[in-house]
């Protein structure tokens, strides 16, 4: 599981909608501290994730992890690309859907508890080639965890704002707990992401984490790219197993989904 999301993605885009050449490929350079969760140790980790955004479709490629969000299907896939394995959800998310019968009255309760607040500033900065302004995401979390985030997001990126909105809304609902607040909250967020740095605590742990765009390119995606690949194999999706929640995804080494 990850503690924090995918940010270069986690901003439905509200600003206006540009034409563009091919596909957006957005590259994102990854660290996270060491943390010390339940008995097991992570240590830093650094990482590189790749996002391919195109009509009505996207594609994120986080090591072995990769999603692929298809809103002209209504689908999106998870893709394990070690294991050959896939879990098709459908859209819009229903988490009932994906809960024991027994497990969902306690999941309802412990989104109740649950609270995401992104609140806009007028401060701004240069990001490389990108005029940025910063935002700040509080979040507090059932037994007393808590996350803050200070993201800089830009307008400067040629990029279809509905499109990106309806998949990011997609690709956010399948959080356990804080998905559908997320993804409201993020809307306040105007632009892309280009970099983003959190502080968590959870279990009386601290941990830290950032985010940065390394390069933003207009590409021709390959064929298949937005396809689930031959011979994987269907395996129902656990939005509480691996990479479906909020903690720490323990054991095989993987940062988190988010700056």
């Amino acid at each position: 599981m990850k503690p924090f999301l995918t940010l270069a993605l986690a901003a439905a885009l509200s600003g206006p909608a540009f034409a563009a050449a091919g596909d957006t490929v957005i590259t994102k350079a990854k660290h996270d501290d060491a943390v010390s969760m339940m008995g097991q140790q992570q240590p830093a980790k650094d990482s590189t994730e790749v996002t391919w955004i195109g009509k009505d479709r996207m594609r994120i490629e986080d090591g072995e992890d990769v999603t692929i969000v298809r809103a002209d299907l209504k689908k999106m896939y998870k893709l394990d690309m070690g294991a050959k394995t896939v879990s098709t959800i459908d859209l819009p998310f229903d988490m009932k859907k994906y809960m024991p019968a027994e497990v969902a009255p306690m999941m309802e309760h412990m989104m109740g508890q649950m609270k995401v607040t992104v609140t806009p500033t007028t401060e701004t900065k240069k990001i490389k080639d990108w005029n940025a302004t910063r935002y700040t995401m509080t979040m507090s979390m059932p037994m007393g965890g808590s996350m803050t985030q200070e993201i800089w997001a830009t307008q400067d990126v040629a990029i279809d704002a509905a499109s990106m909105q309806e998949m990011q809304t997609a690709f956010l609902s399948a959080m356990p707990m804080v998905g559908a607040t997320m993804a409201s909250e993020m809307k306040k967020v105007v632009g892309l992401p280009v970099l983003s740095e959190r502080t968590m605590v959870m279990m009386g742990n601290e941990s830290k984490g950032r985010e940065e765009v390394t390069s933003i390119e207009q590409k021709e995606a390959p064929a298949g790219l937005y396809e689930v690949p031959a011979g994987f194999t269907e395996k129902p999706f656990d939005p509480m197993g691996e990479g479906g929640g909020m903690g720490p995804k323990m054991g095989r080494g993987h940062g988190p989904r988010g700056g």
